[in-house]
């Protein structure tokens, strides 16, 4: 199967502009009191390392610790997830060190979550979108509607359920515009508005499949660190968000939200046994190939 361009472009050519992100770095999993004297070595590696930039309490009460509260329930749950794949690694791959990706998830410094905003999109972006008849063409040029396909590059990527939200109804309000303290709460729609909205990932024949993750679910997918770990024996999912029409019918604005833990090994984790390649070697060969 082919990988997935690095140019982050929809599949029909355009630049992929369609979402915005707020980015936390999750070492406080490991508690605050923890030294991290690695991330002071590869101190050069700010967008991995640098520290987190919350939102003033005055502004989002309560939002840093029910970040991290989620964060850390999704790790916990993906070290278990790891755990089972040590399971299989052990069985598959000779020289497999026994609870490697277990002791990743749980002790690395540099496992990130990225909570994702997909903007409602103009009628016109989705003007040849099938509406409401749950039928997917594999040679569209609309498929990546909201966001192209790509691969992580951690190791294990805990995902939460989408949240929907029309913006019409319940538009974005700035605190200095908002009548109370803080932001008033949101309606969340029931669903996505369409039944050709949401995530798809691609296997290793190319089949494309829509993933639903339940509202009180968290779905897990592997990352292109993973299969350079474990040579190839998991691979890395590809995968793309389609907006569907119902983003914008009947006089709707609606917005997708999510949150993404990528689970990434420490900087100087050995990750390529054959060249002795580090996690930060490879992060700076990732990001070259988006230059």
């Amino acid at each position: 199967m082919d990988k997935p361009k690095p140019v982050a472009t929809l599949k029909s050519g355009s630049y992929d502009t369609r979402k915005g992100s707020y980015y936390v770095n999750c070492d406080f999993y490991r508690g605050s009191s923890y030294p991290n004297p690695i991330n002071d070595i590869y101190s050069q590696y700010p967008e991995l390392t640098a520290s987190n930039v919350w939102p003033p309490e005055e502004i989002l009460p309560g939002f840093q610790h029910c970040f991290q509260e989620l964060c850390n329930l999704i790790i916990d749950i993906a070290a278990l997830v790891a755990r089972a794949c040590d399971c299989y690694a052990l069985a598959k791959i000779e020289g497999y060190e026994p609870g490697y990706l277990e002791r990743v998830v749980r002790t690395s410094t540099t496992t990130k979550a990225r909570l994702l905003h997909y903007f409602p999109q103009e009628p016109t972006d989705l003007a040849n979108q099938p509406l409401g008849n749950g039928h997917l063409d594999d040679h569209a040029t609309d498929l990546d509607t909201w966001c192209t396909t790509h691969i992580d590059h951690g190791c294990l990527t805990g995902l939460t359920s989408a949240v929907y939200i029309d913006e019409r109804a319940h538009p974005p309000l700035l605190p200095s515009k908002c009548s109370s303290e803080s932001p008033p709460p949101l309606s969340f729609l029931p669903e996505g508005p369409d039944p050709n909205s949401g995530l798809y990932i691609r296997s290793r024949t190319g089949a494309i499949t829509m993933v639903k993750i339940p509202s009180d679910c968290l779905g897990f997918q592997t990352g292109e660190t993973l299969e350079l770990i474990t040579g190839g024996k998991f691979q890395a999912v590809p995968h793309f968000v389609r907006a569907g029409r119902g983003a914008s019918v009947e006089g709707g604005q609606v917005a997708r939200n999510t949150l993404a833990v990528f689970t990434q090994p420490g900087l100087d984790e050995i990750v390529d046994r054959a060249t002795g390649k580090t996690y930060a070697q490879f992060c700076r060969e990732v990001a070259e190939r988006f230059k």
